[in-house]
């Protein structure tokens, strides 16, 4: 280490050569050529020397120290300071090419490009680049500038070190031209560097000026406010937090009041005189003037911490601070995002500007790539799962790509986007049919009065005719004459009922379908053994209503009332599914309490499947604890099958 040392210092000893000019910059003018009329705010009218002087008076140095005495003295100073600083470098630095090259297909790095990797992976001999920047941003968040020496070789950087900000000084002409920088560390130890040799990153300042304004610096006032607070805690704490007393010793002599002092702050001050009551004698009167305050101190030491971490732009979450129903604050994600959109970037942007300006156009001659700080997913797990299968059900994502991400083999058929709505799923190759699938819905109406759709057989007519059987076309039938119906009929409307009604597949696949809309098929295995019957009116003395205290449905009464609502206006609702068992002499209501109830509010027979099974017992008995939790919809139900129909005959088309 010592060798590589001398040969450093020997290298900084050899002049330097200019830099290589890059190609754009015989286009551009150059800093020499582009000179200022204005003056700079806070440069006195002088030459640069006394410019300089005046640049490091006593005063900054001063604001300086108190600064650095405010970060290591108070928690909410350092603390919103390390987290913005960690979090702007928690990616590292990379160099990333300005043109798209697609993946697997990088060419090997220009010669330039690999020196500049080499000084990222080698800062200098006690520093890597991470821990370089991040004490750069440290600097800006606490004094609002920082400072980096670049060490050149043969015309290129080939090291970098942090300068120490409250040692240095901007030289500059009254127009705010830097001419150079001056280190002074002690009044015996300085040194001068020319504008090449340093990089000077500052934050915004007001008025512009050579120096910028830090958030700490804006937050002095709070800061103070608080380290005396918490110096006044820290006093309290220590002499036990006494009450203030007014204590009457009118007719003692001095030495006596002196000798009562003495006792008294030995007996009835510090943390192991807490309660210790106060003795006087010869009638001394003792009055308490203020009671204890250390709640009041905590409460103003709380709202000076929100004032300076404000001043930051730090979510109180961040900083380990619980809020009390984080009002108005937002949700955790949204927290983070402010976070790093308002305080984050602007500060690795700002650093960004300032290297790849210095490092890559001066000190490589790179025009075509950039630096940048690579990104952290900060979100929770959940989240981004939640948003991956949400792109996954709308074909945004296949499925391979998603298992890609999640380090999982593809398989076959995973690459075909698909579409995933409510409980259907349809290949986005198949979305054409599915379009004439809800067109032929659409049309359902027009189907009913006669027009016919290709290939699908139409539902029968509200009147009971078929349009596809020639015999019962012409005929005509009074809507009145099918009670529950007229509703239906005097809209135009075909009756939701009528397809149920108009479906030939066994009866115990259609009463698995219907509990396939709630439950899962696991419990439904039972469904296709038992022998079925209906959908049929059934007497309301037929059915058990024994265990109806122990029904949801008679803790929803808006529910039922809904119902009842839907049996006035269409005459019957989605079948209620009934069985019969050896060891019951009534029905036991397995699916559709709540229509049960609406029948029985009516006084009306249940409209209803009934199934026959062979023992007491069986999956029936735990269904409900499978039950998909979700609003019964008559309307969407109904829509459900009608979908179901067009869909089987749209696929009987294809086929």
């Amino acid at each position: 280490m010592g060798v590589l040392s001398r040969i450093t210092g020997a290298f900084r000893r050899i002049p330097t050569p200019e830099p290589v000019a890059v190609e754009e910059s015989r286009e551009q003018p150059t800093a020499a050529q582009v000179r200022r009329s204005g003056y700079e705010y806070g440069i006195p009218l002088g030459n640069a020397s006394s410019s300089a002087q005046v640049a490091a008076t006593s005063e900054r140095q001063q604001i300086l120290t108190q600064l650095h005495q405010a970060y290591l003295t108070c928690i909410w100073v350092s603390s919103p300071i390390d987290l913005i600083a960690r979090t702007v470098t928690a990616g590292g630095l990379q160099i990333v090419s300005n043109e798209d090259i697609p993946e697997g297909e990088l060419p090997p790095d220009p010669p330039e490009v690999v020196r500049l990797r080499r000084l990222l992976r080698f800062t200098n001999p006690h520093e890597d680049m991470v821990q370089l920047l991040r004490n750069v941003a440290t600097d800006l968040l606490l004094f609002g500038d920082a400072y980096l020496e670049i060490v050149w070789l043969l015309g290129e950087p080939v090291a970098l070190y942090t300068l120490d900000a409250t040692t240095m000084t901007v030289l500059s002409d009254q127009h705010g031209e830097v001419t150079g920088y001056r280190q002074d560390v002690d009044g015996v130890r300085c040194t001068t560097f020319a504008p090449r040799d340093v990089i000077h990153i500052s934050m915004d300042a007001p008025r512009g000026g050579l120096y910028g304004v830090s958030p700490a610096q804006k937050a002095l006032l709070p800061v103070t406010a608080w380290l005396f607070w918490e110096a006044t805690l820290k006093e309290c704490g220590r002499r036990g937090d006494p009450p203030r007393l007014h204590v009457d010793l009118a007719h003692y002599q001095d030495t006596d009041v002196q000798r009562w002092r003495e006792q008294y702050t030995v007996h009835n001050l510090g943390p192991k005189a807490v309660g210790t009551p106060v003795i006087t004698t010869a009638g001394g009167g003792v009055q308490v003037l203020d009671p204890r305050k250390v709640t009041d101190y905590l409460d103003a030491t709380r709202q000076l911490r929100d004032e300076i971490i404000a001043c930051f732009g730090t979510p109180p979450a961040k900083l380990g601070i619980i809020e009390s129903g984080n009002l108005g604050g937002g949700t955790g994600e949204q927290q983070d995002k402010t976070f790093r959109v308002n305080t984050v970037i602007p500060i690795a942007n700002l650093i960004l500007e300032k290297l790849n300006f210095h490092l890559l156009q001066e000190g490589f001659g790179i025009a075509d790539w950039h630096l940048e700080f690579s990104e952290i997913d900060y979100r929770d797990s959940k989240v981004v799962e939640e948003i991956r299968d949400i792109r996954l059900r709308n074909g945004s994502y296949t499925l391979n790509r998603y298992r890609d991400e999640i380090g999982e083999p593809p398989v076959d058929g995973g690459d075909d986007a698909v579409l995933v709505d409510r409980q259907n799923l349809v290949l986005w190759a198949d979305m054409v049919r599915m379009s004439e699938a809800q067109v032929a819905k659409a049309a359902a109406p027009g189907v009913a009065a006669g027009v016919q759709v290709p290939g699908v057989r139409t539902q029968p007519s509200i009147d009971g005719t078929d349009p596809n059987n020639p015999a019962t076309a012409g005929a005509t039938t009074n809507p009145e004459d099918k009670p529950g119906l007229a509703n239906d009929a005097v809209q135009g409307e075909a009756p939701r009922e009528s397809l149920a009604e108009a479906d030939d597949r066994p009866l115990a696949e259609r009463v698995r379908d219907q509990l396939l809309q709630n439950y899962p098929p696991a419990v439904l295995d039972w469904v296709l053994s038992a022998s079925w019957t209906g959908p049929q009116p059934v007497p309301l003395d037929e059915v058990d209503f024994s265990h109806e205290a122990e029904w949801a449905a008679s803790r929803e009464p808006k529910r039922v009332k809904h119902f009842v609502k839907q049996i006035k206006k269409r005459g019957r609702t989605k079948p209620v599914v009934l069985i019969k068992t050896p060891g019951n002499p009534k029905l036991v209501i397995i699916d559709g309490h709540h229509r049960a109830l609406a029948y029985r509010k009516r006084g009306e027979p249940i409209y209803a499947w009934v199934g026959t099974v062979h023992q007491d017992h069986g999956q029936w008995d735990q269904i409900h604890s499978s039950q998909f939790h979700r609003e019964e919809s008559e309307k969407e139900t109904w829509d459900d099958l009608y979908r179901q129909h067009l869909a089987e005959a749209l696929a009987r088309i294809g086929g």
